[in-house]
Formats: C-alpha cells, sequence, structure tokens
C-alpha cells in the first residue's frame, strides 16, 4: 500500500489530505483500529451521542408520553404541524389539492401556498401517523429534529477533517445552537430539519475530492435542494442567496490557479439548482396565484443578541439580566456566545494562509451583517436605518425573516469548530480543547426550556370518538380553548371528520386567534357582537360548537345568555347552533355592563 500526501491548497484547512492507492490483491486485511475509524461507525456514535444528551433530557417528558399532545400548547404552531402531517398522506388518499384545504376557514377554505406544511417530513411520517396518529408523528419528529441536523453537520465536519472529536464538536455547534433550540422548543419543524444544508455541502466536497461523478452529483443535490424547497422555501431562497455570494466570494480569493475550479463547481451547481427549480415550479405556480403573507413589523436580528443569553442564563450579572430582557423572540435564536466567537477570530488568526479560512470569515461576517437586516438595533433599541434598506422592500424580501439567515451562520461556526481544534498539533494548544469546553458548557447553558403540558390536550371527545354520536361527517364547526390551535389539533386526531370554522395559520395570514372573528368578538361581547354572531353561524352554516371544558375560556357564559344550551359529555360542552333558532337578543344589562355614552 503507498500512501500520496498532497500538501494544503488552501481548500480545506487541513495540513495534509492523504489519499491511499492499493492493489486488491495485496489489500491488508482491516485491523480493529480501521474498523474505529470508518465513517459509517464514527456517524452512528455521533448520532447516538447527539440523541443521548438530548432527548432524555430537553424532550423527555415528550418521549415518555408520546401519544400526548405536550409541547407548548399555548403556541398554535406545534398543533398546525401535528395538522400538517395528517393534511398531506389525506389530502393524497382523496385526491384533494393538497396546497388548498377547505376543511379550515370553512365554509371557504384556506390557500396553503404561503404556508409551512414541511410535506417531505409528512409523506415520510406517512406510515407513523396512519398507524399511531399525527401527535405520535410530530412528537417523534420533534423529538428527533436537533440530533438529525447535528449528525448532518458531524457527517461534513468529519469529512473536512477526518476528526472524530472535532467533527462531534461541530456537529453540536450546529445541531443544537440556539437556533435549533429555540425553533425546536416552538414545535416548528419546517425550522429544526436543517439537514439538508450541510448535506448539500457534503455533496460538494464529494464532488471536489472526485468520490462522486459530476452526473451523482448534480441528480443528488438537485434532489437536496428541492427537499429543502417543499420543507421550508423561505430557506431555500436565503439559500439561493448565499450560494450566489459563497461563488463570488470564492472567485476572489481562489486565486488565478484554482478560480477555474471555482467555475467548475458553480457550473455544477448551478445545474442541480436549476432541476431543483423546475422540480419546485408547481408549487411556485400555485404559491405565484395567491395572496403571500402580510410582512412581519420585526424580522431582523438585534445586534446585541449575539452575545447575550437568555433571560435566567446570565450568571445573576445586573447589567446582562437586563440586556438579556431586551432583544425580542426572533433574536433569541441568534445568540452565538463569546466562546464560539472567539474561536471564530483565533481560527481566522492563525490559519489566515488557508484560503478556505479566509473564505469561512468573509462568509460568516456577511451572513451576520445581512441578518441584521434593513435596520440595526441594540438591545431592542432602533439605532440606524441601513443603507441596503430598500431592498427590503422588494416583493419577496419584504416577507422574509433576515434573522433566519443566522442558520447559515451556525454552519460555518461549525465547520469554524472543527477546524480549529483539528488544525496543526502545535497550533494553540494551550487554548484548543478548553475553548471547546467553553462552547460546549455556553450551548448547554443557554439551552431553551422545553414547555409541555402535565396532562394532554386532546379530549376523550376525541380520541374515544364521541363525536361521531354527537355530529355528522362533514359537519362545519367551531372549537373553543385556550390550546393553541385546539380545533386543527381535534380535526386531525378525528381524520377530518369535521369542517373547521377558523384555525390559526400564521401569523402574516392569521389574525391572532385561532377562532372567526365574530366568536373571538365575544370575548368583550356588545350587543352589536352577539347580533353578528347569529348571522354568522347562520351564513356560514355553523352546525356545533365544542368547548373545551377542560381549558374554558373566561367569556364563554354568553353562550347561555344568548339562549344557546349545550350539554356536556366528559371534557366537551357541545353546543348545536341549529342555526341559531334559540339565540336571542342581548341588551347591555344581560351582559352586566353600563352602555357606554357613545352607544
Amino acid at each position: 500500500m503507498t500512501a500520496i500526501s498532497h500538501p494544503d491548497d488552501g481548500r480545506t484547512g487541513q495540513a495534509a489530505q492523504v489519499v491511499d492507492v492499493a492493489e486488491p490483491e495485496a489489500a491488508a486485511p482491516a485491523t480493529p483500529r480501521d474498523w474505529l475509524r470508518s465513517p459509517v461507525l464514527q456517524g452512528g456514535v455521533a448520532l447516538l451521542i447527539y440523541v443521548l444528551a438530548w432527548i432524555p433530557t430537553a424532550f423527555r417528558p415528550i418521549v415518555h408520553h408520546p401519544a400526548l399532545a405536550l409541547l407548548d400548547q399555548k403556541s398554535m404552531d406545534p398543533n398546525f404541524y401535528v395538522w400538517s402531517l395528517r393534511w398531506w398522506p389525506y389530502a393524497i388518499a382523496h385526491g384533494l389539492n393538497p396546497l388548498y384545504s377547505s376543511q379550515i376557514a370553512a365554509p371557504a377554505g384556506h390557500s396553503l401556498a404561503w404556508v409551512t406544511t414541511v410535506p417531505p417530513l409528512a409523506l415520510l411520517a406517512t406510515p407513523l401517523t396512519l398507524a399511531a396518529g399525527p401527535v405520535v408523528a410530530f412528537n417523534l419528529l420533534a423529538a428527533a429534529a436537533l440530533p438529525v441536523s447535528a449528525w448532518a453537520a458531524f457527517v461534513l465536519c468529519r469529512r473536512l477533517t477526518g476528526r472524530f472529536w472535532a467533527a462531534l464538536v461541530g456537529g453540536a455547534v450546529f445541531g443544537f445552537s440556539s437556533f435549533e433550540m429555540n425553533h425546536g422548543s416552538a414545535g416548528q419543524l419546517n425550522l429544526t430539519y436543517s439537514l439538508l444544508l450541510p448535506i448539500l455541502a457534503y455533496l460538494i466536497l464529494l464532488w471536489r475530492d472526485e468520490s462522486i461523478s459530476s452526473r451523482t452529483f448534480v441528480i443528488l443535490a438537485a434532489l437536496t435542494m428541492a427537499l429543502q424547497f417543499y420543507l421550508f422555501e423561505e430557506t431555500f431562497a436565503d439559500l439561493t442567496g448565499i450560494l450566489l455570494v459563497a461563488f463570488v466570494l470564492g472567485l476572489v480569493i481562489a486565486g488565478r490557479a484554482h478560480r477555474p475550479e471555482v467555475l467548475r463547481m458553480a457550473r455544477v451547481v448551478g445545474i442541480a439548482y436549476g432541476i431543483a427549480a423546475v422540480l419546485a415550479v408547481p408549487y411556485l405556480a400555485y404559491a405565484l396565484t395567491s395572496q403571500p403573507p402580510r410582512p412581519a413589523r420585526i424580522t431582523g436580528m438585534d445586534l446585541a443578541s449575539l452575545v447575550i443569553p437568555r433571560p435566567g442564563r446570565t450568571f445573576g450579572i445586573s447589567w446582562l439580566t437586563k440586556a438579556a430582557a431586551g432583544p425580542d423572540a426572533i433574536s433569541a435564536a441568534c445568540y452565538v456566545g463569546i466562546p464560539l466567537l472567539v474561536l471564530a477570530i483565533l481560527l481566522a488568526v492563525t490559519s489566515w494562509s488557508s484560503r478556505f479560512v479566509r473564505f469561512l470569515t468573509c462568509m460568516l461576517a456577511f451572513i451576520i451583517v445581512a441578518s441584521i437586516g434593513p435596520i440595526l438595533r441594540i438591545e431592542g433599541g432602533r439605532d440606524a436605518t441601513l443603507p441596503w434598506a430598500r431592498l427590503f422592500h422588494a416583493p419577496i424580501l419584504r416577507n422574509a425573516y433576515p434573522a433566519r439567515l443566522m442558520l447559515f451562520a451556525f454552519l460555518v461556526l461549525a465547520v469554524a469548530t472543527a477546524l480549529f481544534l483539528a488544525g496543526p498539533a502545535r497550533r494553540m494548544v494551550w487554548a484548543r480543547w478548553p475553548l471547546a469546553v467553553l462552547v460546549v458548557v455556553f450551548i448547554v447553558l443557554d439551552t431553551v426550556p422545553i414547555k409541555v403540558k402535565p396532562h394532554t390536550s386532546v379530549p376523550k371527545f376525541i380520541s374515544t370518538q364521541q363525536y361521531r354520536r354527537q355530529l355528522t361527517r362533514g359537519e362545519t364547526v367551531v372549537v373553543v380553548s385556550n390550546v393553541g390551535n385546539a380545533g386543527m389539533l381535534w380535526q386531525a386526531e378525528s381524520g377530518f371528520y369535521l369542517r373547521l370554522a377558523g384555525g390559526f395559520i400564521n401569523a402574516g395570514l392569521s389574525h391572532r386567534t385561532d377562532l372567526p372573528r365574530p366568536v373571538q368578538d365575544l370575548a368583550n361581547a356588545t350587543p352589536g357582537y352577539v347580533s353578528n354572531f347569529e348571522k354568522y353561524v347562520r351564513r356560514d352554516h355553523v352546525g356545533a360548537i365544542l368547548l373545551d371544558a377542560n381549558h374554558e375560556p373566561r367569556w364563554v357564559g354568553i353562550f347561555w345568555r344568548m339562549g344557546l344550551h349545550g350539554h356536556r359529555l366528559g371534557d366537551v360542552i357541545v353546543y348545536k347552533t341549529q342555526g341559531c333558532k334559540s339565540c336571542k337578543a342581548v341588551s347591555w344589562t344581560d351582559l352586566g355592563k353600563a352602555k357606554p355614552a357613545s352607544a
């Protein structure tokens, strides 16, 4: 066996790359040490470590009770994704357009073109969803998201460095970043399944090293990017911009000798991207005919959030505690921490001669600046409008969240961490692993508390199919509950037996509540609102109101005052409206309120 050693060409930052060339008849038998170095084995061990570090700790209640809807039931998102996991197999089985549903916002229905219904995950989990229910499928997908994303980053980092422990820390930096943990605790599957980004980078490395042919690369990369589009189109759009900047920067840094290689890489990636875009055309064509969501008010990163941990993780330091309460929820997912920033700076200073390190450093700086968005904000204050602010008025960019670009920053930081730890043996020995320990400690300290409910939010009325004896199939109902998107959860668990009036899609398309406006208005009932409610029930043919008796909103006594009488079945009170025939006019006195002077 002979070994050909290639000196560092600045592409990977390694001191040398060794390629073994062996003749088959002279191949030496594999030793136990070779087996332990196997990429497949090390990848499996890394995944096991990530799973054991995450699921039994943060997600332990959910894993112990996988059939219960537990994750952040005050938020609308988890139950929306439970609904999405059930919707795709239902729509396909019934020959329905999966990008439009008449099962919610009944009777008109709602377009799902600008909604992240995660079809790749829904189709992947279909056997589990049909066998065990959408809640079980959601819980297991939510629990596995971060370890799987960390594993994908590990595979990339190991390909670059050849070092297990360096890659293991690098994978953790990406998979357990504040970005992943914040969105994971919110049950946002579209943002936590980020494994496709490091997989795409891994495929680029395989092509560069001639481990796969250009044809194989184009097919695999096109499928990867198409899957990313259907998983979350905004991340795909961000990837488009990142790739363009990366290739321009690569051409600048590569120099004359390596520029042809960058151009060849840009060509094959461009072909793959074009195929992915063609695969996305059916979705895009439908989306462009639908109304996009309303732009959010704050979508950029608060610059201070890079170093300010979440409240309760500030070591009792008064000024840091005050600052931690400043950045908004979007910026909370952008926390990097001082140790990781120091590591990135040390790598840049000590390895600036490496073209690849220069590329990583410049990309990291660009992504951080781009994540700020149109307005520079520090600790919640609006400090300055940035020169590129007008760009965010464009039709597509105005609906994007610049802060979500930090996902790419964490991938860059993961690679930088692995390279720093796998650097030359004599370089920064005193700081390398102690700094790595600090990076991991700061990740652990900023871990998001997972909000779970102690009991299921799916009532027995649904789980034991009592609704079949009370309601006809396809009957339009309103679900009233303090649980976020309870109606969509119940509908998914019933297999779409009921049509739902209401349902929360996202902040850009829905009102602040999952209830229809005429129902929500009863929270501050007036005689006029009661009259509007009666007209709404008749106009939209609402057959029943299902009240969650375990999470009863304080204003539901209005139903009794206006003449609606329900009967309790376990943990649900069923109000059969019958076209509101029994409804009666309600006065200010009936409501226990004084008539306003302006009324």
